[in-house]
């Protein structure tokens, strides 16, 4: 489709002024979409109205902010073309039929289901369950300390308050002394925010929120006065093998723990060795030799972080399956059966798997991608993720 030479000049313009590490994940969307919106319009040529839109449109609340600014540095008129704008949640979940199947993946993994505990979390955040990204999880761990969760992540809509002021004043969280809550709040005014996630423990209610940042250097976790010392203490480890920038925090109440996510471009260019010396650097035993080439395949590292351990607790690759088949179900009952029987609301039976490492072993992860668009936004995220890691 052809632009308007003016208006592609301005979107070039525009990628320049986005921050280095999203450019990446903003600049082919930005391009399809404005493309999409000049046919909707049944235009020509893309013009300037196409590419503001988009642009509004595909941007994270947390940015718009700084995009209007550089607009306003452009000289772009951009008021004129807001009423257009679809500012809206991308998904349609049924919360209702939601509810039912989260508690009939309890029953395939054998897992207890609190309905007034979990309701509770779904009551106070609704818009988002229904109108977010959802994916269900569970373990392999035996099933006395098995949990299944279910998460929401969403960057395109405001949050008023964040997830954590929300949780605490709805009385889903306990504010106590613990240092996880001075944590959280010392992440969210440290760094640049791309949105949240919150998960729904199946037995206790509210788990975990995720907190996304605008990817970047690691560098300033180590500076963090609430951060555990164990985070601090392997900065080494992680420089050494090139894990510089990173993408989330997880904030875990439940367990009182915390999470630091590293996203890797798809496919990434690790090793096997790569995989088995993240591992063992860690004093964790390395997986079977079938498994390990499986880890060559992340799109996500994680590492867990306890305020009770001067050591990492548990070291997790994540990786995502388009195609059913490419689940590994033939190395535990638990992921072929929930693979096989896990309900969900989307033509498309798309997973993630992982394995996390511990030093009690490892496990395996098994998630579905309940309404058919969290790998693709997982995706999204990997563009402005690390190109490998040694």
């Amino acid at each position: 489709m052809e632009w308007q030479p003016e208006v592609k000049e301005l979107y070039d313009n525009v990628v320049l002024r986005m921050p280095e590490m999203v450019r990446p994940v903003i600049k082919p969307q930005l391009f399809q979409k404005a493309e999409i919106k000049c046919k909707e319009r049944r235009g020509k040529m893309v013009a300037e109205v196409d590419l503001i839109v988009a642009l509004f449109e595909i941007t994270p609340t947390a940015f718009q902010p700084t995009m209007t600014e550089d607009l306003k540095a452009l000289k772009v008129d951009y008021d004129r073309y807001l009423s257009k704008v679809k500012s809206d949640f991308k998904c349609t979940n049924d919360l209702e039929q939601m509810i039912e199947d989260f508690a009939k993946i309890c029953e395939i993994t054998e897992v207890s289901f609190n309905k007034n505990a979990t309701r509770k979390v779904f009551d106070v955040f609704e818009k988002f369950f229904k109108g977010a990204p959802i994916s269900i999880r569970t373990t392999t761990k035996p099933v006395e300390r098995r949990d299944v969760a279910l998460r929401y992540v969403e960057f395109f809509m405001p949050y008023n308050p964040d997830p954590y002021t929300k949780a605490i004043t709805e009385g889903l969280i306990e504010k106590d002394d613990h240092p996880i809550h001075e944590m959280i709040q010392e992440t969210m005014d440290t760094f640049q925010l791309m949105g949240y996630g919150v998960d729904v423990d199946a037995t206790t209610g509210l788990s975990k929120i995720w907190v996304f940042i605008v990817p970047g250097s690691i560098e300033p976790i180590f500076k963090m006065k609430s951060a555990p010392e164990s985070m601090k203490k392997y900065k080494d480890y992680l420089l050494k093998h090139d894990l510089t920038a990173f993408s989330l925090f997880a904030f875990d109440f439940l367990h009182k723990t915390t999470n630091i996510y590293f996203m890797l471009k798809q496919p990434p260019k690790a090793t096997y060795d790569n995989c088995v010396a993240l591992v063992e650097e860690l004093g964790f035993e390395s997986a079977t030799k079938e498994t390990m080439e499986g880890c060559m395949k992340a799109v996500h590292l994680n590492y867990t972080f306890s305020w009770d351990s001067e050591k990492i607790e548990r070291f997790c690759f994540g990786i995502e399956s388009d195609d059913t088949k490419e689940v590994p179900v033939h190395i535990h009952p638990l992921m072929k059966k929930f693979v096989a029987e896990t309900p969900l609301q989307s033509d498309s039976r798309k997973f993630l798997w992982g394995v996390a490492f511990t030093s009690n072993g490892f496990y395996y992860k098994i998630e579905n991608d309940y309404n058919g668009v969290m790998i693709d936004f997982l995706g999204m995220g990997c563009k402005a993720g690390l190109e490998t890691y040694k």
